[in-house]
């Protein structure tokens, strides 16, 4: 059931099938299905919703979440030219990080089971359903489990390797 010979039926929930295309999934994903409906993911109702979002949801939650970041920045001491000079680097960072995630990660060719369902899930679902208002942005429950995933990171190398000669 691999390759050109499995068929996705667009009647089920697509994310498990997708992987199963194996090579034929890049010239799949990338003929796209031009309809206002927004296609099933998963079976589960809980899943489902997690993946559908309007796109004003975005700044309606994470503007007020970057306004307080700016904010404890402030009352840590930092002046307001501090503040909003890094205010404008960390956008221009997150504009250029965007860029770099959309060239390089989105737009990977795969071939693999899980790889080709990973794409589709992060990405290929924009290009096989360009009309898709739910799916234009990632949903706020995915975006701060990553941000959380991030800062973590950050925080454990960072700050262990900045403490670690304090011992």
């Amino acid at each position: 059931m691999a390759g050109k010979e499995f068929t996705v039926d667009l009647n089920k929930p697509l994310v498990f099938q997708v992987g199963h295309l194996g090579e034929a999934y890049q010239e799949w994903v990338h003929t796209p299905i031009v309809t206002n409906e927004s296609p099933r993911f998963f079976k589960s109702d809980f899943m489902e919703i997690l993946t559908r979002t309007v796109w004003w949801v975005v700044p309606l939650i994470w503007v007020p979440v970057a306004m307080w970041f700016i904010s404890i920045s402030y009352t840590m001491g930092h002046t307001l030219p501090q503040v909003v000079l890094m205010s404008v680097v960390g956008s221009f960072i997150w504009t250029f990080l965007e860029y770099c995630f959309h060239r390089f990660l989105f737009h990977i060719e795969t071939k693999s089971y899980w790889a080709n369902t990973f794409h589709y899930l992060i990405h290929g679902c924009h290009h096989k359903h360009p009309m898709d208002g739910l799916r234009l942005v990632i949903p706020p429950a995915e975006a701060a489990i990553l941000a959380i995933m991030v800062c973590m990171y950050i925080y454990m190398h960072y700050f262990n390797f900045c403490f670690s000669y304090m011992d």
